[in-house]
């Protein structure tokens, strides 16, 4: 008779209104974390800034914590008041665990293992719990290694079934220990409602995995359309893409500069010619490679293209063409201290550039594009391995 009651109980609390609309919310919630996270990721992607990354980080994170308010304030209003509900517990436990498999960084896992600290506070607070701090000690320890390993082994965790059953199953049953600390709920209760957490973590690791091969797929996509195959920098779409909007907002910004910088490889076709396409190729890649790491351990704020064959470009952005004589002339001297090793002999490599800002008079972006141009012709014509800025051509030592 007692079994039938606690049935009843738990079918009319899992299927009253109550409960769906605290299902429609929390599915809400995972809902926009998703598209937050994957429109965020993405951009992290192309802009591959350390800075730009940790802001993304961020925001998803304070995403996360914005859900855990919202969730709790809806249910309070919609339960007079009160929080204690298994549906509730649910609620939370199914958003933190989401947030772990899709944001995957560390500010996220902090979060989960502060939202433990928080709960059993609270319950503190209104005077429950204090006589299981043993309890919550030793489930926040193996709550904690759970949130860690999940977030440091989410590929081999997802593709394996019974792992990812195994993990949910502890994950679930810590925190509710914890919950059970603080809110005495009978225990046949409680393991209903772990199982039904578990089934609902199998239908969104279902969807999780389908969102993450989506990302992956739209990652692929963008990598093949916006960067060279050969050298990993960005191509000649990309640069068409990227200029445009530069031209569109410093041509407006007059007082901030940007400085276009074009450089090519000095006497590429010897390359191909004396050692083959192979010996060529690896020289492009040496090159690209070298000046992308360059500009992004300077903190140079400038992008690198490959314009087309041993031609490059680089775009900096809040630099003057001073500035950006400096950081070419770093990075050209740096490229002369690590040449490329051939079989028996070291093979060196030196580039002449042309550099110019965009000017008031720059009607179009071609105008700023042509002079760049022209500019490293006079380079290559007064001898190569020279650097032409504005009009004058310096000689590179």
């Amino acid at each position: 008779m007692q079994l039938d009651n606690l049935l009843n109980l738990f079918v009319n609390d899992f299927f009253n209104m109550k409960t769906v609309i605290t299902i429609l919310i929390m599915t809400g919630l995972i809902t926009i974390m998703t598209l937050l996270t994957y429109s965020l990721e993405h951009q992290a992607l192309k802009i591959r800034r350390r800075r730009f990354t940790f802001l993304v980080h961020g925001i998803e994170a304070g995403s996360v914590v914005l859900s855990m308010v919202l969730l709790r304030q809806i249910f309070w209003t919609v339960n007079s008041g009160s929080v204690v509900s298994w549906a509730y517990a649910t609620a939370q436990l199914t958003v933190l665990l989401f947030s772990l498999y899709t944001m995957r960084n560390l500010m996220v896992e902090i979060i989960n293992i502060l939202m433990l600290i928080f709960f059993y506070a609270q319950g503190m607070y209104m005077g429950h719990g204090a006589h299981f701090v043993a309890v919550f000690i030793t489930m926040t320890v193996l709550l904690s290694g759970t949130i860690i390993y999940i977030s440091h082994h989410q590929t081999s965790m997802m593709s394996s079934q019974w792992r990812y059953l195994a993990l949910q199953l502890v994950y679930g049953g810590t925190w509710w220990f914890i919950i059970w600390s603080v809110h005495r709920f009978q225990l046949a209760y409680t393991i209903n409602i772990l199982i039904v957490f578990v089934a609902y973590m199998w239908i969104v690791r279902f969807c999780v995995q389908r969102v993450g091969r989506l990302i992956d797929r739209f990652t692929q996509l963008d990598q093949k359309a916006n960067y060279d195959e050969l050298t990993g920098v960005r191509n000649r779409f990309s640069f068409d893409t990227v200029t445009r909007e530069v031209f569109e907002v410093y041509q407006k910004r007059t007082n901030v500069p940007v400085t276009m910088a074009m450089f090519d490889i000095d006497h590429f076709k010897q390359f191909n010619d004396q050692y083959g396409h192979t010996t060529g190729d690896a020289v492009l890649k040496h090159v690209a490679q070298h000046f992308d790491q360059a500009l992004f351990q300077a903190k140079t704020r400038g992008q690198l293209f490959r314009y087309g064959g041993e031609e490059f470009v680089i775009i900096f952005r809040g630099r003057s063409a001073t500035d950006a004589q400096q950081i070419m002339t770093t990075i050209r001297d740096s490229l002369q201290q690590t040449p490329i090793d051939f079989e028996t002999q070291k093979l060196m490599v030196t580039v002449s550039f042309g550099v110019s800002e965009l000017q008031t008079t720059d009607a179009t972006f071609t105008d700023w594009f042509e002079r760049v141009d022209q500019y490293l012709y006079q380079s290559k014509t007064a001898g190569r391995n020279r650097m032409t800025i504005e009009g004058q051509t310096v000689t590179l030592s």
